[in-house]
């Protein structure tokens, strides 16, 4: 975990460079394998955000789980060699996916074993990918969860790395396992072109949703991984922290977020009811119930790099006055942060990016750049402890 450390100059400077340094990273790498214009070119947009999203997987596993266990014996400078590690082991999990899970056990994983039964090359490809994007989230919340919000009750202080990554890594599993069958699995039963009723039971949620589509799940649950790391992060545990023990404080935080991540999605459904005009179940676009549970997703995911880079690189400011003030104008700088990112990204996207120039485009995905964004952040401030931004105190 994050040593003792200060700003190598002062506070909004040393952040200031945090926040250039991770952006340009981001953005040169975009343009080398995700830009449409690029000479890679991997944003479909579903292909990229499934590399996206598996990427910062081992990342938490690596950091939250294990705790940087064996490299936290490293100087920060030397933990760099973690990158390469963890952008194996995505890679390692993605082949798993599409060359053995896929084909041996549940097809819709594998791009090669769906056209291998007829499905077009394009279609097999964004079926897969929308699976393993899914997974991806679910699994990214599910290993959150014990670390975060139950704060790895009951070992905690009691059992050493390797010993407790491993049990926490078992109940995140565990989690992510029961999540993605009961939050996203039934999608996939109406998916395609045939009803798969005899092996996905019919979406749970088609009537308080008007829709089949998972992007009704996408639209909340992308919410709660925000919150999630909100909880780590800025909110400093509160106010979930008011249970007192564990495990009743986890049992609060788990049950607060799922609400208040429904509420959020509602609220932003409302939004776009008041500027676009009402749903039509069954629209198409910005007219559709699935594009705007989508759409929900992505403003959360603009609220991801400010609330890291708030944290991480300004120090999580302020801190003068009281717990519950500090924390409300926190998160309140975030999300006016994350509206204003979210508006700049629909302005300049084209022209920097390469994404499609209609905001309502189906191929316009604007939750790949908010994830792909704070995969730098997270090598930088998780792995290498924000070397050489920050110092030993």
């Amino acid at each position: 975990m994050m040593q003792e450390t200060r700003p190598r100059w002062n506070l909004y400077a040393t952040g200031s460079a945090g926040v250039v340094i991770s952006t340009i990273i981001a953005l040169i790498f975009w343009a080398i394998l995700a830009d449409p214009r690029g000479p890679i070119r991997m944003y479909t947009p579903l292909w990229f955000f499934a590399i996206t999203a598996w990427l910062v997987v081992p990342i938490i596993w690596m950091y939250l789980v294990f705790e940087n266990y064996p490299f936290s014996r490293l100087s920060p400078k030397k933990r760099v060699v973690m990158i390469p590690v963890s952008v194996i082991i995505a890679i390692v999990c993605i082949a798993y996916f599409f060359y053995f899970y896929g084909p041996y056990s549940v097809p819709y994983f594998s791009w090669p074993k769906l056209e291998s039964m007829g499905i077009a090359k394009l279609a097999a490809r964004d079926y897969s990918c929308y699976a393993l994007a899914y997974s991806a989230i679910v699994v990214i919340f599910g290993m959150g969860v014990w670390p975060i919000l139950f704060q790895n009750w009951p070992w905690k202080g009691k059992v050493d790395q390797p010993s407790l990554g491993l049990a926490v890594f078992a109940i995140g599993l565990c989690i992510s396992v029961f999540l993605f069958q009961i939050l996203v699995h039934p999608h996939f039963g109406e998916a395609f072109p045939k009803t798969q009723k005899f092996v996905a039971a019919t979406p749970w949620w088609k009537d308080i949703a008007l829709t089949y589509h998972g992007n009704f799940v996408f639209g909340w649950f992308v919410w709660a991984v925000v919150y999630l790391i909100m909880t780590a992060t800025i909110w400093e545990g509160r106010p979930w922290t008011a249970a007192k023990k564990q495990p009743w404080i986890g049992i609060f935080g788990l049950v607060g977020i799922i609400l208040i991540s429904l509420l959020t999605m509602y609220v932003v459904l409302s939004l776009m009811d008041i500027n676009l005009g009402y749903a039509i179940p069954g629209g198409r676009r910005s007219a559709g119930l699935y594009w705007r549970y989508l759409h929900s997703a992505e403003v959360a995911g603009f609220m991801l790099y400010p609330t890291l880079a708030l944290y991480y690189y300004f120090g999580n400011i302020p801190k003068r006055f009281s717990p519950e003030v500090n924390w409300a104008i926190r998160t309140a700088v975030v999300f006016i942060a994350g509206f204003i990112i979210h508006q700049v990204y629909y302005a300049v996207g084209p022209a920097l990016l390469g994404v499609p120039t209609s905001w309502d485009s189906e191929a316009q995905l604007a939750l790949v750049w908010a994830t792909w964004w704070i995969v730098p952040l997270l090598y930088h401030c998780w792995f290498m402890d924000r070397w050489p931004l920050y110092v030993k105190q």
